[in-house]
């Protein structure tokens, strides 16, 4: 059986997301459990030469767009802000 589902970790367990599907697992039954971050891109990169020209472009990218000296400073706060 194969089940997709959205989970939250919270104190020490994976607690499933309720989304209206009733979940067929026995209990204390042993399951697979992948991580996925949704907030990160998996490379697609599949050679070496793709990969170092895209590290071109991204360098090309902030030599062309350079952070400004009176750019605002964000807080520690600021930057680890979620929403």
């Amino acid at each position: 059986m194969a089940l997709r589902l959205k989970a939250i970790y919270k104190d020490g367990a994976f607690v499933p997301v309720p989304n209206g599907e009733k979940l067929t697992v026995s209990e204390n039954a042993e399951v697979e459990i992948t991580v996925h971050d949704p907030y990160v891109v998996s490379a697609t990169a599949t050679s070496d030469e793709e990969r170092q020209r895209a590290l071109r472009e991204l360098f090309a990218s902030w030599d062309a767009y350079p952070l400004r000296a009176d750019a605002p400073r964000l807080t520690r706060e600021e930057m680890h802000e979620r929403r």
